[in-house]
């Protein structure tokens, strides 16, 4: 019961202590059907090894008394035989009823019932496997969609202030055009560039207008600011495919416990008290789960049989190995061996994807590296092309031109950022760890 409660605030409140921004994406509709596949889990987990199971049973027919079989001693018409007649082959009424209620005790999983506990652990496993990769993708795609707004508000903000220094150019080349120091291509020019300048800044303002849509469609909550904190795995974070190659292993494992268990024989003790000819109470332990089941039953019809012990006894011992016996014990032994295969080479695959991942976020850092230095440089050459303009060596347009190279290189700057945030994400999404989890 601890573990589902455990579950069951997994699923419901897995996202309520971390930043805001993942506040809305715990009722995202992609993971409701995670969320209900594992709490369907968590609840036959939590009663698999439920100790005391109730159990009703009952049944009625009917018999129509010519369809009686005749009693061998009636063939002579005696008083005695009459008698014999009701031990032997006692009439059955017309309607008969049963009915039973018992109630199963198992001091401890055993045999049958430690198997079913087992599989659905193992079924709980996976489910959360699941929940976990389906909240770390989307968790990724909200990221990746506020990585699109910042980039889009970095990218509105350059091309205002690119369109307000294109018409400072435009001005200023007006102004020499009239006192003849700048010629009819440069003014040209100058407004070719405010135009480029304005259609770049519209397209900005819809780029982010699309960006903040598709956010919304994740949650309402403002993007995080940036920088974004350095997103690293646990050091045991392993790729669910591996995990749940591992608990196949386990399944098979169960499998083969229970084809092993066919060969065993199966035995029962059973004590009934007879209260009268119509009730009875008893209690029988059996060895498949060692479960001890105390009953009550009840029958409308009297059985001449009880009227002469008031108790019984019962043992019974059974054993069933058969050409099915063998083949199932051996197609387990073969899923298991599959099993082990199976986990071997995922842990093979495993490892080389988590090598590409890694070597991705190597090799985006290194972009980032080679970015800064050259918005570096594209900034240097626009603040020197911007003296030169003021020294009147240069026309305006030339700084105009320069600042447009600077704002490029300062955008793929932050696009190298981002794309090395993106490849941490992977990674976090390959290990099925959802970056709420290790945001600080």
């Amino acid at each position: 019961m601890k573990r589902l409660i455990a579950v069951l605030v997994l699923a419901g409140a897995a996202v309520a202590a971390t930043p805001e921004f993942f506040d809305g994406l715990a009722n995202h509709p992609s993971l409701q059907a995670a969320r209900a596949n594992l709490q369907a889990y968590a609840y036959e987990a939590a009663y698999a090894g439920n100790p005391v199971a109730l159990d009703t049973s009952g049944g009625y027919s009917y018999r129509s008394l010519d369809e009686a079989e005749p009693c061998p001693f009636l063939s002579d018409p005696d008083p005695t035989n009459d008698l014999l007649c009701q031990l032997v082959s006692p009439d059955v009424p017309s309607e008969v009823g049963q009915a039973e209620v018992g109630l199963t005790l198992h001091a401890l999983p055993y045999g049958d019932l430690a198997d079913r506990v087992a599989l659905a652990e193992i079924n709980l496993r996976t489910a959360e496997l699941d929940y976990q990769s389906a909240r770390a993708k989307l968790e990724r795609s909200a990221l990746d969609a506020a990585l699109k707004v910042l980039l889009a508000e970095k990218g509105l903000e350059l091309a205002r202030e690119g369109e307000a220094l294109a018409e400072s150019a435009l001005e200023a080349t007006r102004l020499r055009h009239a006192k003849g120091a700048a010629s009819d291509r440069e003014l040209r020019d100058a407004e070719r560039s405010l135009e480029e300048a304005r259609l770049q800044r519209l397209s900005a303002e819809e780029n982010l207008e699309l960006a903040r849509a598709q956010l919304a469609q994740f949650t309402s909550a403002p993007s995080p600011a940036w920088p974004w904190p350095h997103l690293e795995p646990p050091e045991d974070a392993e790729p669910p495919e591996v995990a749940k190659a591992r608990l196949r292993v386990e399944q098979a494992q169960v499998g083969e416990k229970r084809s092993l268990r066919a060969f065993w024989p199966v035995g029962e003790v059973r004590y009934q008290y007879n209260l009268d000819d119509y009730n009875a109470v008893g209690v029988s332990v059996e060895s498949r789960t060692l479960g001890t089941r105390v009953y009550y039953s009840h029958q409308s019809y009297a059985d001449l049989t009880r009227s002469r012990t008031q108790d019984e006894w019962r043992v019974g011992l059974r054993l069933n190995v058969s050409a099915d016996t063998w083949s199932g014990y051996e197609a387990a032994r073969a899923r298991l061996e599959a099993a082990r295969a199976g986990l071997e080479a995922a842990q093979r695959q495993a490892e080389l994807e988590r090598q590409a991942l890694e070597l991705r976020i190597t090799q985006s850092e290194r972009a980032i590296e080679l970015a800064r230095r050259a918005e570096v440089d594209a900034r240097t050459d626009y603040e020197e092309t911007a003296r030169r303009v003021e020294l009147g060596l240069e026309p305006p347009l030339a700084a105009q031109k320069a600042w447009v190279d600077a704002a490029r290189a300062e955008l793929e700057s932050m696009q190298a950022e981002h794309d090395a945030v993106r490849a941490r994400l992977d990674l976090l999404v390959y290990l099925a760890v959802p970056p709420s989890e290790v945001w600080k």
